[in-house]
């Protein structure tokens, strides 16, 4: 739907550029004939053919333009049109309503296709997950009650709850060579239900460190894993810090 959405205000777009191009570009007919290896164009007005220099070659430019353009538009606002029909009777939420509005009695009793936002959130939190076997020591813990390995991960984790994003703490995931990692948070944008990993690289200044997170970040792509589009990374060093407008800006971005 996003993508859709994306791909229609584009098409919107485009269309407005297309038509004002073609209000202001020439009125005249352009004709071309081959000469030998060459092509030659030709302003044609009232049947009467005028030549165009190489020096003018972008008038013929605006010309050929103008033409594809034409061609180009009526498919595109057609494409508009439907969309537009789309989402005037697109409606998903009447098919979650279907499970929402049941009475609890039953809800305990049925399998749903399609659920409501929140209710999905809620199951997706609850999942249960096997831990890693190396647990933080309890130094540092979250509004969750959850132990994690470091103030900056505190600043992480404090921040999602205080924004309501779903999130899992070292989730594990297992790698395309059967190895199993646990990136340090697995969350969920609720809105269009994309599931993010998110490392915090806290050690940028320390050699050993990158050296197995450049092999971390390695492993990530081949599963398809890539930063921006489903991982989020942030980093710090011993003299930047992490900062929090910095996080918050990272769950504008992909999880809200």
């Amino acid at each position: 739907m996003e993508q859709l959405k994306q791909k229609q205000a584009e098409f919107l777009n485009l269309a407005k550029r297309m038509q004002d191009f073609i209000k202001t570009a020439p009125k005249e007919r352009l004709r071309i004939r081959k000469k030998g290896n060459n092509y030659q164009y030709y302003i044609e007005k009232n049947k009467k053919r005028t030549y165009i220099p190489k020096k003018n070659l972008e008038t013929a430019k605006k010309l050929a333009q103008r033409d594809y353009y034409q061609k180009l538009l009526p498919g595109l606002l057609k494409n508009l049109k439907t969309m537009n029909q789309f989402f005037k009777h697109y409606n998903p939420e009447h098919l979650e309503q279907s499970f929402s509005n049941l009475p609890a009695a039953r809800k305990q009793l049925v399998e749903p296709i399609f659920l409501d936002t929140e209710t999905y959130a809620t199951q997706w939190q609850a999942k249960n997950y096997e831990r890693k076997k190396d647990t933080p020591d309890g130094s540092y813990i979250t509004q969750k009650d959850e132990a994690v390995r470091s103030k900056s991960e505190i600043i992480i984790a404090n921040i999602l709850n205080s924004k309501k994003i779903p999130y899992h703490y070292e989730y594990p995931l297992q790698l395309s060579n059967g190895m199993t990692i646990y990136p340090d948070f697995f969350c969920l944008n609720k809105r269009t239900r994309q599931e993010f990993y998110w490392e915090h690289c806290g050690k940028m200044d320390d050699l050993e460190y990158t050296v197995s997170l450049t092999q971390r970040f390695s492993d990530y792509s081949k599963c398809g894993i890539i930063p921006g589009k489903n991982l989020i990374i942030t980093m710090e060093t011993g003299k930047i810090p992490l900062e929090t407008k910095n996080v918050e800006r990272m769950i504008e971005i992909f999880l809200k």
